[in-house]
């Protein structure tokens, strides 16, 4: 018998029966996060967790923190319910690049208008990279990244740098961070601050924030 005959008549798949041309499969797979797309941190008291993101209304890649502290005494975890999400306006992402490859020792960023309650801090020390968020309310969330962890946060960050400026390689992105970011700001080599621009208080990135953390707390429910 011919081989595509005798493929014809082999009995299909079970998935194959069950879900015809496969769409069933395929619609369940679009709802599994896309791998490679966030990066878990964990420290003693707290847990963040870098998701790649991207802004509703302006489709700008960034990149969001979900901190957690870790459960009460006895319990084993972290606090998930009860997180504090933050995402970042795309200048930020640059700010903090520029932090974790210690072209800038630190830098404190709090959030404007409706997210005015949240903050967050990022410090290079040498050994560690050294973030801490904080939320009105809530106790502060501080975790340490060593080397390792470092490497993979900063990978997601510049993929999604990347990602708004496909024309550029990574090596570029980074040279211009270095003679922008760094060299033009007066704090430069020494700490970094949330601006005041138009682009980062009155902008498509604050509502955008507002908007992934109703999700988030759907979800829960």
């Amino acid at each position: 018998m011919h081989p595509f005959k005798a493929a014809q008549n082999r009995p299909r798949h079970r998935d194959d029966q069950y879900h015809g041309n496969g769409h069933g499969q395929q619609s369940r797979n679009k709802n599994k996060k896309e791998l490679g797309s966030s990066y878990y941190a964990y420290g003693k008291s707290a847990a963040i967790e870098f998701v790649c993101d991207e802004t509703r209304k302006q489709q700008i890649n960034t990149i969001t923190m979900h901190a957690a502290s870790t459960r009460p005494a006895g319990e084993r975890g972290y606090d998930w319910d009860n997180k504090t999400i933050i995402q970042l306006p795309r200048n930020e992402l640059l700010d903090v690049v520029a932090i974790m490859l210690g072209m800038i020792s630190r830098g404190e960023f709090d959030q404007t208008g409706l997210h005015s309650a949240k903050s967050y801090t990022v410090e290079h020390q040498n050994e560690k990279v050294f973030f801490m968020v904080m939320e009105r309310g809530k106790p502060i969330r501080a975790v340490g990244l060593c080397p390792e962890d470092t490497y993979q946060v900063v990978a997601l960050f510049l993929k999604q740098l990347k990602n708004n400026s496909p024309w550029m390689t990574t090596s570029e992105i980074i040279d211009l961070i270095e003679m922008t970011v760094v060299r033009m700001k007066p704090e430069a080599g020494e700490n970094a601050s949330s601006g005041e621009s138009e682009a980062t208080v009155d902008g498509d990135d604050l509502d955008d924030d507002l908007e992934e953390e109703e999700d988030e707390l759907n979800f829960n429910f």
